[in-house]
């Protein structure tokens, strides 16, 4: 690649005022800028189409831009250059915080919920006909704008399952990337490929268990600060009961 960049700028050279046989004028100047953020592939492509004949772009490495010609094209190119040369924005963290919530059509079946669910837990009282509602697990996942995230849990079975307790719930959180839209008071956080995958056991008499795959996927967009239900299962407690994934975000600057 480096090849090619180097061609690229002979080729330039070889037009300008660095050829043999060129006339140099008497406001020809020559100017070293080294570049501390930029990639150099980018100030090529950018600078390129803007050379006027009688100017010259060269560089020996990825780090040092050589420019040569009339002193007010190079001020104005180098003005371009360091408007080019800046270093990135910080990636700002988004913290994620996962509820996994076991709903019940059976009241009796009821748990300590904590308290800032109690807005979703009425939400889908309304909308479902779940009576019971208690919490499987929870944790809080760190990743940064634009990259991925992923976590790892156990939790044991239900107390009414009839599994054995060394026989635990297995489960993978992950996204393929979270992205921060928005303004800066009222960011939306975007998650791509949001995927939550669970390995059940089920008991399957006579003292045996397997286990049995389930899984809620899918992208969704957070408002800072809102709780969202992601999606639901019925494969952990049977067809009168569902996981429902609830997630809320925040970015941490």
């Amino acid at each position: 690649m480096r090849k090619l960049y180097s061609s690229m700028l002979i080729a330039l050279v070889c037009g300008g005022l660095f050829c043999a046989g060129a006339a140099v004028a008497d406001d020809v100047v020559t100017k070293v800028i080294t570049l501390k953020h930029a990639n150099m592939a980018q100030v090529v492509h950018t600078l390129g189409p803007l050379l006027p004949g009688s100017s010259v772009l060269m560089s020996n490495d990825n780090d040092h831009v050589v420019l040569r010609g009339p002193k007010d094209i190079v001020a104005g190119l180098e003005a371009i250059i360091i408007q080019l040369d800046v270093a990135p924005a910080p990636k700002r963290d988004v913290e994620t915080t996962v509820y996994m919530v076991v709903a019940s059509s059976q009241a009796a079946n009821a748990g300590a919920m904590p308290a800032e669910l109690d807005p979703v837990i009425k939400q889908l009282k309304g909308v479902f006909n779940y009576k019971g509602f208690r919490l499987l697990d929870s944790f809080v996942l760190r990743s940064r704008d634009l990259e991925r995230g992923n976590t790892t849990g156990f939790v044991p079975p239900l107390p009414d399952s009839n599994i054995p307790a060394g026989h635990k719930i297995s489960y993978t959180f992950r996204y393929n990337r979270v992205t921060i839209d928005g303004s800066e008071t009222a960011p939306m956080i975007r998650f791509d490929g949001l995927t939550l995958g669970m390995k059940v056991p089920v008991s399957g008499g006579q003292g045996q268990v397997t286990f049995m795959d389930a899984s809620i996927g899918t992208d969704v967009d957070v408002p800072e600060g809102k709780k969202v239900v992601v999606g639901k299962t019925s494969a952990v407690e049977g067809p009168d009961s569902a996981l429902i994934l609830v997630i809320s975000a925040k970015v941490v600057n």
